[in-house]
């Protein structure tokens, strides 16, 4: 520090005889020489090799104001990285003070870390992200025992006995709802578009909590809005017309407060998302009178129908009985009692981890399989020629509902396979990047397509653009991992055509064998819901609430395209990756 001192002085010292500068001027040059030293310290230090943007690592906020500026959004933005430095692997500063980001843009790199690689587990930056409002839940958890015992107590609930005889009817039961919703609404419009927004987010949360606590949870968000619209008369609709657009604006009834508080549990999720510091972002958050009330609604209501569910187990006298199941909130407290019973303790039904585990399917449950939808209802108004053929497969499948004019049931839709509506929520979950950047982290020091990435490393991980959406790049084999190397020789590559990579559609997932249009799961590229140990353990719930919803809509009406000026294909990033506008045009279907 003296040596810094003296060049300071040195360099400051004034012409003339004897005369030097005053201590002022000295302690101001040191002053500084610090500030200049601390600036450059808090600078973002990339990783050695690997590309980044050279004006980012000029600034202590990074690549954050690029980010901020361009008008696309962030996650477009993103994908424009990887077209910038023209490669699969590059690096972003996103987190004032702390370590770079790597992002990769390649399907079979992505597939191998997900599902072969164990030194990627899930990533500290997405924990902070979810642990502030259900700190407990598996999300939040590495790899290991304290994870498999929170997973434990959810895997029945995707067997297929469960999905087709609790879950199946629970959420058609709410998708009536929104069809009946619907009807009144299209009446009322008379050809005209409205917004389909709240209505599928609406119809989604009540699909979740259906599954979660079947009828012992009394509210619902969709029901209020069907009695709220059928107080209006067609007379005074003409007053909610907008002029511009010819939309017509459906107000919304009020929610009860704990579904009210379920749906501030996504937006607060995606204010985390957009912060480069979501737990600071959260305490200050936590801290409010408001988000704090909204913590205790939800906690309260949750641990009551937990409550409500112990009650209802404990008349029953077979542990192993699950006759009497109706929700997750049973079978879970069937299960906790189930494994306390064999490792001689008691059931810890009102744990921290067990209300977690239950928040966290109600609140993502419902905020993702919602997105999709409206993704969905864009596609198929947009392309009418696949919604046509959707129909006639629909209609060719449950032969016995449309000779009886009437809707396919719960278990019709439940038990049909109907390889083109597979198809077509593949590819609407393809094109609509609901989650459009995975991520994990590195516990070791390891490689990635020949580049040295150090331990804690997070690498976000594209499932759009590059290899998805648009030819990937050209990657020498050779630096590739050894066991994606030998996946490829075993299995093959999936790889799409070139050719319209980017366009919709369904036929790209159906291939023929013998004359018969079977689905192809595995015909391509797509990672909607990630892979391996840690993919997304609801997705099995996910494709049957999709099929229900696509099923019972486009049965009942006809998706028409509305006006330029309300289909547009921008998104806005919250929790998911969410179409900034969504509108129905609809004409109901006479049979």
């Amino acid at each position: 520090m003296a040596s810094l001192a003296q060049r300071a002085t040195a360099w400051l010292r004034l012409e003339g005889p004897n005369r030097e500068t005053s201590p002022m001027v000295i302690a101001a040059a040191v002053a500084s020489s610090l500030i200049f030293a601390v600036y450059q310290w808090l600078l973002p230090r990339p990783i050695p090799g690997i590309p980044y943007n050279p004006e980012a690592a000029r600034r202590i906020l990074g690549d954050i104001p690029a980010m901020l500026r361009d008008e696309r959004g962030a996650m477009d933005w993103l994908l424009a990285q990887s077209q910038r430095h023209s490669g699969p692997v590059c690096q972003l500063f996103l987190r004032p003070f702390g370590r770079p980001f790597v992002l990769l843009s390649d399907f079979r790199e992505a597939q191998d870390i997900m599902m072969r690689r164990k030194e990627w587990d899930r990533s500290d930056y997405s924990i902070e992200i979810f642990s502030g409002q259900a700190p407990e839940h598996h999300i939040n958890k590495k790899t290991g025992p304290a994870w498999k015992s929170h997973r434990r107590l959810l895997q029945d609930l995707m067997m297929p006995t469960f999905l087709k005889g609790v879950a199946a009817p629970n959420i058609y039961a709410s998708t009536m709802n929104l069809v009946e919703l619907w009807t009144e609404k299209a009446r009322l419009a008379c050809g005209r578009p409205f917004d389909a927004d709240k209505d599928i987010f609406h119809a989604s949360l009540d699909a979740v909590l259906e599954f979660s606590f079947g009828d012992s949870y009394p509210h619902r968000a969709i029901a209020p809005q069907i009695h709220h619209i059928r107080s209006m008369s067609a007379d005074g609709i003409a007053n909610r017309v907008d002029t511009k657009t010819g939309a017509v604006k459906f107000d919304s009834a009020q929610l009860h407060e704990t579904i009210d508080a379920t749906l501030h549990a996504s937006d607060v999720f995606g204010d985390l998302v957009d912060s480069p510091w979501p737990a600071i972002t959260w305490w200050f958050k936590s801290k409010t009178p408001w988000e704090r009330r909204y913590i205790r609604v939800r906690n309260t209501f949750v641990m009551e129908q937990i409550a409500k569910a112990v009650d209802r187990l404990e008349a029953e006298a077979n542990v192993r009985d699950v006759s009497w199941v109706k929700s997750a909130a049973d079978l879970m407290m069937q299960r906790e009692r189930l494994f306390a019973n064999k490792e001689q303790r008691e059931p810890a039904y009102f744990s921290a981890a067990m209300r977690d585990e239950v928040i966290g399917f109600v609140v993502a449950g419902h905020d993702t399989t919602s997105t999709t939808a409206l993704w969905g209802l864009k596609f198929l108004a947009d392309a009418p020629d696949v919604q046509t053929k959707l129909r006639k497969a629909l209609e060719a499948a449950h032969v016995e509902a449309l000779s009886e004019e009437r809707l396919p049931n719960a278990q019709d839709i439940a038990r049909s396979t109907i390889p083109y509506l597979e198809a077509v929520i593949e590819e609407i979950l393809r094109l609509a990047n609901t989650l459009p950047v995975l991520d994990r982290q590195t516990d070791r020091d390891t490689e990635l397509l020949g580049y040295h990435i150090p331990k804690d490393t997070i690498l976000m991980l594209l499932n759009r653009g590059p290899s998805f959406t648009e030819p990937g790049f050209d990657i020498d084999e050779e630096v590739r991992s050894p066991s994606c190397r030998m996946a490829k020789t075993k299995r093959g590559l999936r790889e799409w055509n070139i050719a319209g990579m980017e366009v919709f559609q369904p036929e790209r997932w159906i291939k023929d064998e013998g004359g018969k249009e079977v689905f192809d799961s595995i015909a391509g590229p797509a990672l909607p819901f990630g892979l391996g140990t840690r993919g997304c353990f609801g997705r099995k719930l996910a494709y049957l609430e999709l099929r229900i919803i696509l099923t019972l809509l486009l049965w009942r009406f006809r998706l028409h395209k509305c006006p330029e000026d309300l289909s547009g294909y921008r998104a806005v990033e919250t929790l998911t990756h969410k179409p900034k506008q969504c509108y129905v045009q609809l004409e109901e279907i006479e049979r």
